[in-house]
């Protein structure tokens, strides 16, 4: 019931979404045919100044790897105390007390959108990378930790027992017996995690925190659009390298040593095999480009420890919220940001199906079609959100904001939805296929039967997080007028009337936990 209850309460909520936001045939049409004008008048694409622009463009990649790394290292600590098993203490008392702690850390920071904590730090700390870094890190702990939590708990418990049996206490039961395990899916979680804080880190720049972000906003702002899309070209261009290394590193670090013949083991040293050796070429390499990232910042440790008193001190204009300058216009505000999040998560979904099963080996028809959408999945990856709103706020005009804003979330949600559909259709069963294919069935039977009927379960999840998502990014359309809350979130947070940004996230906080928890009970009816 649940399996087909979700897919039509989805649509009939996506329909309704846009038939409020206005968004019609004739309008998608229309509108897209605004963007290919405004690219026109867009080429070709200028550069008034070079040196700065690529400057600014590394300050943003050493913010995305600075926050990164300070992510891994609190993710690390939560993500074993929030393991069901296999974590820190197992069992025991100080487990279960400690665990419901972690687990609210990290849903807390999951659902507090990175442009919110930035907006703190720069309270905090004042203008500058470091309250990027601190934004990116935090909200990236969301993630990781969940992540890293869920690799631990699903490790091999009999290496655990094995460890134990020699009389390991529980920190080397941990480091011997949990964390070689997890490694390999820590290390795609983190790149994985990279790779999108590099995108994130341009959206961070427009609120203070430098980088291209603010030379993108600033050219758009100006309608100086050649420039624009000479700076959204380097952008892009540095995104599509990100992930080629990130996937050249998964790659090289998950397959390595698979395969090949083991080298004989003499006495009690490990051998070198070549997984080995470009795990800790990897390791070393990375704590070196963190360190050089820390000091390129200046997240030196004063620098860190004025943050973490700045913070005390910025509370006190955060807390408690000033709901009176905003009363008026929470609930139609609400009711909007809900309506883009679901028109555009519902448009999303539609596109990004298809394209993410077009995509995947195991299911694409032909080498072909899977290389056509491969090359289409990555472009539309490889461009940032705040990008995407830019263009398609500049293309409709302020008046039609909130549609504008739908059609650019729907564009990155294709390529979010499409991105994750595509992995868990590698991961597909061949029995059940096979088993529909020896009835008779045709390929359309296939894959309503056999292929979906095996993604149901992750891509409710998928469509939920895209949701939460879409929920979190009002923000985004607001800093450039594509919606009526977050449009008063940028103009309070000018005037810094920090209480009242409070009193505007709070509600968005609220239904982003409640998306989580439908997300949780739902996976665990699908399972």
């Amino acid at each position: 019931m649940a399996a087909w209850a979700f897919p039509i309460v989805s649509v009939v909520l996506g329909v309704v979404a846009l038939d409020h936001l206005g968004v019609g045939v004739a309008g998608l049409v229309g509108g897209f045919g605004e963007v290919a004008a405004l690219l026109a008048r867009a080429w070709p694409p200028t550069l008034a100044d070079p040196a700065t622009t690529f400057a600014h463009v590394l300050d943003t990649l050493w913010m995305a790897v600075a926050g990164t790394a300070l992510a891994t290292v609190l993710a690390a600590v939560l993500g074993v105390l929030a393991a069901a098993r296999g974590g820190a203490g197992g069992s025991s008392a100080f487990a279960k007390a400690v665990r419901p702690v972690a687990l609210a850390v990290i849903v807390a920071c999951r659902a507090i959108p990175d442009v919110v904590f930035a907006v703190f730090f720069v309270a905090a700390v004042g203008i500058g990378p470091l309250p990027g870094v601190l934004a990116l890190g935090l909200h990236s702990v969301g993630m990781l930790g969940k992540l890293f939590a869920e690799a631990v708990e699903q490790a091999d418990a009999g290496v655990r027992e094995a460890v134990a049996g020699t009389g390991a206490g529980r920190v080397q039961r941990l480091m011997t017996g949990v964390l070689p395990q997890v490694a390999p899916s820590w290390v795609a979680a983190i790149l994985y995690r990279l790779d999108i804080n590099f995108r994130g880190s341009v959206l961070l720049g427009a609120v203070g925190a430098g980088g291209i972000g603010l030379d993108l906003k600033t050219a758009f702002g100006f309608t100086d659009y050649r420039e624009a899309t000479g700076i959204a070209l380097v952008t892009v261009a540095v995104v599509l390298l990100v992930e080629a290394v990130s996937v050249a590193l998964r790659g090289q670090l998950l397959g390595a040593g698979r395969t090949g013949a083991i080298p004989p083991v003499r006495g009690t040293r490990v051998p070198w095999t070549r997984g080995r050796l470009a795990a800790h070429l990897t390791g070393w390499g990375g704590l070196v480009l963190a360190a050089v990232a820390f000091w390129q910042v200046g997240a030196g440790p004063a620098a860190l420890a004025d943050a973490a008193g700045g913070s005390v001190r910025a509370l006190g204009e955060f807390f408690p919220p000033d709901f009176a300058p905003v009363s008026g216009l929470l609930g139609e505000g609400l009711l909007e940001t809900a309506a883009i999040a679901l028109g555009a998560t519902f448009l999303g979904t539609l596109a990004g199906v298809p394209l993410g099963l077009a995509a995947a080996r195991a299911v694409a028809p032909n080498d072909g079609v899977r290389l056509t959408a491969r090359v289409l999945l990555v472009g539309l990856r490889s461009i940032p959100d705040l990008l995407l709103v830019l263009v398609f706020v500049a293309a409709f005009g302020l008046m039609d904001g909130p549609v504008a804003g739908t059609l650019a979330l729907a564009v990155f949600t294709a390529a979010l939805v499409a991105k994750l559909v595509a992995d868990d259709a590698e991961e597909l069963r061949r029995g059940p296929r096979e088993a529909v294919l020896s009835a008779g069935a045709g390929p359309v039977q296939e894959l309503t039967v056999a292929v979906l009927g095996q993604l149901t379960p992750r891509l409710a999840a998928t469509t939920l997080y895209a949701l939460d998502v879409n929920l979190r990014a009002f923000f985004i359309l607001g800093i450039v007028g594509a919606g009526e809350l977050g449009y008063a979130l940028s103009q309070h947070i000018r005037a810094l009337d920090h209480d009242v940004v409070t009193a505007i996230v709070l509600p968005v906080f609220v239904l982003v936990l409640a998306v989580e928890a439908v997300s949780a009970r739902l996976r665990s009816v699908l399972r």
